[in-house]
């Protein structure tokens, strides 16, 4: 048998759920973790179909779906609901709330199931083998945290078993501990240190109690704002708006549209990523959009910073710096494309001139494990997406 504790990183974003499975140490005695990104769409599958998903002659793997159990219904992740459910799928909206959500509930089995992988991964065993304690860290916007903080842990420590079909897996569950930060302020942890206790270099002028930072964690369909006096939260400050980083997508697929470009939404996402679209067999370069929408986007987020402020009688010119993390301000991998931060600053600036972007550090994700030269892989991931699992982890140490 596998004992022991382990530690679940959770940040349910409404673009996909990214978790961190940690569990144990390495030979050089390092946290052995893991980290993934999960699908957060779920379909209800009707019991007479549930046959056709998991039986012999399948199309669909353990690999890359699951089928689970859930107060009488059977529900499905992955590839199976992409190609199966993707109409009727349960996914995030900005009118539910996490800790009230079905989804939440759905995703935390999904994420326990991603963690008895990960561990039969690290130990080189089977998952029936395996029987821990969950300590689980979990992220909520900081809006959220006064109403939402004990319902949403109320939710997790009432898991007590989850029953997979695909992969098969029954397990009672043992949550031990469940630690709730704010989203936001976790990213400011995870620029500002490297370790627990461990400040990072160059970042020291973040933690004076002088130093106002204000905080925008911009996601796919909302963005949340919070002030931070150092590392001590201005619960005046909090806020969210519902504009995000689809919005981008959608002003570029609208600003074709009127130059008799009719595109899918797929299409022109991923030419925010490339700064191109095809229309038939011709290119399309399409960074003059891109530009013009995250300046749109970037303006409307401020003209909600500048209101936000004024209806509470905060000074503008009182922050110091801006931090601008999340999903929806990360980089694209065409150089020209500035990031939305770059813009953000830029009306900040026109507020308060002496306002400091600051810049983000780089931090390297390994997804190899030391131990096993075999497993070697060297992922790069944007470091805007994944600052709160890293403040998260810092803070629950």
């Amino acid at each position: 048998m596998v004992n022991g504790k382990a530690t679940l990183i959770v940040d349910l974003g409404n673009s996909e759920t990214r978790v961190e499975t940690r569990f144990g140490k390495t030979s050089k005695g390092n946290v052995r973790k893991r980290l993934s990104f999960l699908s957060n769409r779920f379909g209800e599958v009707p019991a007479p179909k549930v046959i056709n998903y998991t039986g012999e002659g399948s199309s669909y793997t353990e690999d890359t779906s699951r089928l689970f159990n859930f107060r009488g219904n059977v529900y499905c992740n992955g590839a199976v609901c992409d190609a199966e459910f993707s109409s009727t799928a349960i996914r995030p909206t900005a009118l539910e709330k996490k800790y009230e959500s079905l989804l939440t509930d759905l995703t935390l089995r999904n994420v326990l199931t991603r963690g008895y992988e990960d561990i039969a991964a690290f130990t080189n065993s089977d998952l029936e083998s395996i029987d821990v304690e969950w300590d689980l860290v979990l992220l909520l916007p900081p809006d959220d945290i006064d109403i939402g903080a004990k319902k949403l842990a109320e939710k997790a420590k009432s898991i007590q078993e989850i029953d997979f079909l695909m992969p098969v897996l029954q397990k009672e569950i043992k949550v031990e501990r469940v630690n709730i930060f704010p989203e936001g302020f976790a990213a400011l942890i995870g620029v500002a240190f490297e370790g627990k206790g461990v400040i990072r270099k160059g970042y020291e002028y973040l933690l004076s109690p002088e130093q106002n930072t204000l905080i925008v964690d911009i996601g796919a369909g909302t963005t949340d704002f919070l002030l931070s006096k150092g590392t001590n939260i201005v619960s005046t400050s909090r806020f969210t708006r519902e504009i995000g980083g689809n919005n981008v997508h959608q002003r570029v697929r609208r600003l074709l549209k009127d130059q008799g470009l009719a595109l899918s939404d797929s299409i022109v996402k991923a030419g925010c990523e490339t700064g191109f679209v095809k229309d038939g067999s011709k290119d399309y370069n399409i960074i003059q959009f891109i530009a013009k929408a995250k300046a749109d986007v970037s303006k409307q987020l401020v003209d909600a910073i500048q209101e936000f402020f004024e209806d509470n009688m905060m000074p503008i010119r009182s922050i110091n710096n801006i931090l601008v993390v999340g999903g929806g301000s990360e980089v694209s991998e065409n150089e020209e494309i500035l990031p939305i931060s770059k813009y953000l600053i830029e009306y900040m600036q026109r507020l308060s001139p002496s306002i400091n972007l600051v810049e983000l550090p780089d931090i390297e994700f390994p997804q190899k494990d030391e131990d096993f030269e075999e497993d070697a892989t060297e992922v790069k991931y944007s470091v805007t997406r994944l600052l709160n699992i890293v403040g998260a982890g810092i803070l629950a140490a």
